[in-house]
């Protein structure tokens, strides 16, 4: 692989505990039922107004979503690092991979203002080529079009470019962008849903680093 584009929330950090602290106290200004951070966890994955839309269930209004979110998303602005940490491995990761002079870049369906936050807070030591959240500007993924634009910036054929995640999404984002999909274990995606993917799966961050540095065609 000659580049590497990393999901975000699950990928290079657990950042749970922030947001459902976040989100339960969301739900909890509309007088809607909380939930426990193993179930929070697996609301996440398609941006933050979907989060919303799942924890409060059923099929909600548009206005109470909207609202909801609102009230997440200012929580959230007190909460982002609450509880969030690097996974184990993945700072040497990345250090090691910028060393060999391997261009990264982030790519996230968190709003885009916290995941530059969090990236500027928690990776400040890596020179990514771009770090790329939710916006209006472009569509959330799997939509390709974030990931594309990144391998542009990084001036690398997509087909050489790892899109590294924790979901099903990402595979999603990967395949659609004709990027090699590459998915972690340790992330908020049951091994089981990785496995019905047809992506290279990692179990730890040195077999990842090794996968990263081999010649790897588009799967």
């Amino acid at each position: 692989m000659r580049a590497a584009i990393f999901d975000l929330d699950g990928t290079l950090v657990n950042s749970l505990p922030g947001i459902a602290e976040a989100l339960n106290h969301a739900l909890a200004e509309y007088d809607l039922s909380t939930h426990p951070p193993d179930l929070v966890e697996q609301f996440i994955g398609n941006g933050s107004r979907m989060l919303v839309h799942r924890a409060i269930g059923g099929e909600p209004v548009d206005s109470l979503v909207d609202e909801v979110h609102e009230s997440f998303l200012s929580f959230y602005s007190e909460s982002l690092i609450s509880g969030t940490h690097l996974y184990p491995g993945i700072r040497r990761l990345l250090e090691t991979l910028h060393l060999q002079g391997m261009p990264l870049a982030v790519c996230s369906n968190k709003p885009h203002r916290y995941t530059v936050e969090i990236m500027t807070r928690m990776f400040s030591w890596v020179p990514w080529t771009r770090i790329l959240g939710q916006k209006k500007s472009v569509p959330i993924k799997p939509d390709p079009a974030g990931a594309l634009s990144i391998a542009r910036a990084m001036n690398v054929p997509a087909s050489e470019v790892a899109f590294v995640g924790d979901s099903t999404v990402d595979f999603e984002t990967a395949k659609a962008a004709g990027m090699h999909p590459v998915l972690v274990e340790w992330g908020f995606t049951a091994i089981e849903d990785l496995n019905r993917t047809t992506a290279s799966i990692m179990s730890t961050t040195t077999d990842l680093r090794k996968f990263l540095q081999g010649p790897h065609g588009v799967s």
